[in-house]
């Protein structure tokens, strides 16, 4: 008889002691299934409303979590998990236990949740299906900002570029390691939902039919949310369902080899109205506020219970930016109200090792604080480079602060966490050299970039000044803590400084295009970017070496003599 007892490990916080134990009672009395499920609908359904099982190759699995997004359940010895839910989620998800891996669903979609149908009130039976993996060593593939809207050829940028560079990825990773991709939000842009007859669904869909390589996991991003709902009290929770339908749940965790990953959301949707040149179908103007709610850090202590080694990697996962940094590591924090960041970051008191991902800013920089030094976060460089529209007019697609379209590439061997940068064009060098004198005569012979500095004199410095020929510039987006940048000129080390400016290939391939096509009057920003270093040579027919050295010891350099010619990198 106590074989066919249903084994439930509630949190403290489980709603009612006395609806689980009638649950129990139910089975214990060898009650079928579907006498279980009349009973409790004869009950009114005040108890266990979610059931099923965690099995791999058909074998039951003990001691898996199993989550509605409010309560964390664990599996009895025949992996049997039952919730006492109100379904307000609509979702159940299992976090996948090191060692294993959902099945896909859609050819990339990682199939550990399932939507909730039923009535709250009513008991619903939804089984998890998991493999055995080797995880111990795995990577994960990054894809940031791909804002897919059906425009720019987008789809076929993506395609024809991004997708071979994660094939060749996958060519240099070793068969031993487990590897995963996940879209770091805005995997759509909302605003062109309805002109373009393009969603979130739509654009996953696309992913899927153009075979991209690896299993996809999905964090929520602003522009993921449905434009079509009116700014109410429940904004945030109706915008955000055609997004859970088709990814999952907008917050969830998983266990891959030694590393405890958890999914959040931190986009608050509000869809205000206000004036705005989008579709009549968008009601809104779109706007929302950036912090985690409530429900999410319950659910998030809950979660962290699990993770009983503090010294155990944990990588937090949001679409905007929690904080950053001062350049003498005090912290700046991003979230609409700057004390919700401290109600997020207070969660994860004397873990020793927390490296949060974000991607909102599409600018590559790790941010590193004094008040917070068992958390880095990484803010990651888009796939898109701007938005595909570089890409589109037959240029090199590059952000707004120079840094190549691409991946961050995360490693991990055990414990032990590397981090790397790969374009599009399947370079890992971290940095690009200007030859200021190239860049100046480019400056100084093309109508377009002559026309940019005369229109917008004091929001973009004049490269093309004769002074600027002695330095050479390096946008060297690999800056970070433990990293070294050394500059050679005719093998004599040369001071390398630090400057706060414009990348000059972004200068003169997007605003300069963009007012060349364009009558109206832009709004342009300087977009200078923190890793921007250069140097002052002493000749222009010297050797100049640079070598930049990350935190892992992995080195690149590039060589030229004389001159190095400048020109926008057309394809």
């Amino acid at each position: 008889m106590k074989q066919n007892r249903w084994y439930i490990q509630p949190n403290s916080d489980m709603m009612g002691l006395r609806k689980i134990l009638l649950s129990i009672v139910l089975v214990a009395m060898s009650i079928s299934v579907a006498e279980a499920k009349r009973a409790q609908k004869v009950e009114k359904c005040d108890s266990i409303t979610i059931f099923g099982r965690v099995l791999c190759e058909g074998e039951p699995l003990a001691g898996v979590p199993v989550s509605d997004g409010v309560h964390i359940v664990k599996t009895d010895s025949l992996g049997r998990y039952a919730i006492a839910s109100h379904k307000f989620q609509n979702t159940v998800f299992v976090i996948t236990p090191s060692g294993y891996e959902p099945e896909c669903r859609k050819r990339i979609l990682p199939n550990f949740w399932h939507r909730l149908e039923k009535k709250r009130v009513e008991a619903e039976q939804h089984d998890f299906h998991l493999v055995k993996r080797d995880q111990r060593n795995h990577r994960i593939i990054f894809v940031s900002g791909p804002a897919f809207q059906n425009s720019n050829e987008d789809l076929m940028q993506f395609k024809k570029r991004s997708i071979p560079a994660v094939r060749n990825i996958l060519k240099d990773t070793p068969d031993s390691t487990a590897v995963y991709s996940v879209v770091m939000g805005d995997i759509s842009n909302n605003s062109l939902w309805y002109s373009r007859d393009f969603d979130v669904g739509d654009a996953v869909s696309l992913m899927a039919t153009m075979r991209y390589p690896t299993m996809i996991y999905t964090v929520m991003g602003d522009a993921d949310h449905d434009g079509a709902v009116p700014g109410t009290g429940l904004t945030d929770y109706k915008s955000e369902r055609h997004y859970v339908y088709t990814c999952g749940p907008k917050y969830y965790s998983m266990n891959i080899g030694d590393v405890h990953y958890i999914v959040l959301d931190n986009s608050v949707f509000r869809n205000e109205p206000g004036k705005g040149r989008y579709p009549a179908e968008i009601v809104g103007r779109r706007n929302y506020d950036r912090f985690v709610t409530a429900d999410q850090l319950d659910w998030l202590r809950r979660d962290l219970k699990l993770v009983e080694d503090k010294e155990k990697p944990v990588v937090v996962l949001l679409h905007n930016t929690v904080f950053s940094a001062t350049g003498k590591h005090r912290i700046v924090k991003r979230f609409t109200k700057p004390e919700d960041v401290d109600s997020l970051t207070n969660c994860f008191a004397g873990y020793k090792n927390v490296h949060f991902f974000t991607s909102s800013t599409w600018a590559r920089r790790l941010s590193y604080t004094k008040e917070l030094p068992h958390i880095v976060e990484h803010s990651l460089a888009s796939v898109s480079g701007n938005r595909w529209a570089l890409g589109n007019m037959g240029y090199e697609s590059i952000s707004t602060t120079g840094v190549p379209g691409g991946f961050e590439v995360f490693d991990a061997k055990g414990c032990e966490l590397s981090w790397h940068y790969i374009s599009d064009r399947n370079s890992d060098k971290p940095f690009r050299v200007y030859d200021m004198a190239s860049v100046g005569h480019y400056y100084r012979e093309t109508l377009e970039v002559q026309n940019l500095l005369r229109e917008y004199p004091k929001t973009f410095i004049n490269y093309g000044a004769k002074d600027m020929a002695k330095y050479v510039y390096i946008n060297w987006w690999g800056f970070e803590e433990g990293a070294k940048l050394e500059v050679f000129e005719d093998n004599r080390p040369l001071r390398v400084r630090q400057i706060y400016q414009a990348d000059p290939q972004y200068v003169v391939t997007s605003p300069a295009i963009t007012l060349k096509n364009n009558r109206s009057k832009h709004r342009f920003s300087r977009n200078n970017c923190a890793h921007m270093f250069r140097v002052q040579r002493s000749s222009h027919e010297s050797v100049i070496r640079v070598r930049a050295t990350d935190p892992f010891g992995r080195i690149h350099e590039e060589q030229f003599v004389g001159t190095k010619k400048f020109a926008p990198m057309a394809k």
